[in-house]
């Protein structure tokens, strides 16, 4: 099972949220050089991305040099620019975005009840049940750590405190 730290980026630095507020950590490619030495993939939440910003796509071109990022967005543009780096996109579903016209194995979907993962390779599982589980069985799991009942199998955890 991979573990996958969770992290927050805004104006380059990174940050985690305790008890729902950000704490910084530091520089975000010297944060992610740290994590890189215990953890294969990084989950990104780009606080300046959601705002329209693409300020950080630098610290993406970085980062992929030495670690695997997938990071939360919702624009073409952002995705393909995304792909460009071979970093993964994580899109809520569903989503109007034309998924089909891409990789699939560098998409991410994010499910929070019962959405149609069939143009994504990987998905997160917000509110994992037995029944979702088992319905998206054909493709890698992962869930937040919070949720996970340690007794399911799943490919991946995502963690919000490292």
């Amino acid at each position: 099972m991979l573990e996958v730290p969770l992290i927050y980026i805004k104006d380059k630095q990174a940050f985690r949220k305790i008890n729902g507020t950000l704490k910084i950590l530091g520089n975000a490619v010297e944060i992610a050089r740290k994590l890189s030495r215990e953890y294969k993939l990084i989950h990104i939440i780009d606080l300046d991305l959601k705002k329209g910003n693409n300020a950080n796509f630098d610290i993406y071109d970085k980062l992929t040099y030495f670690i695997n990022i997938q990071v939360e967005c919702d624009e073409e543009k952002t995705i393909e620019r995304l792909f460009g780096l071979n970093a993964r996109a994580v899109v809520k579903l569903p989503t109007k975005l034309p998924l089909e016209k891409w990789n699939e194995r560098l998409l991410v979907g994010i499910i929070k009840n019962n959405e149609d993962a069939s143009g994504v390779h990987d998905v997160i599982i917000l509110k994992p049940t037995k029944e979702r589980m088992e319905k998206y069985k054909e493709k890698r799991i992962m869930v937040y750590k919070e949720k996970w009942d340690k007794k399911t199998k799943v490919w991946g955890v995502i963690l919000q405190e490292f």
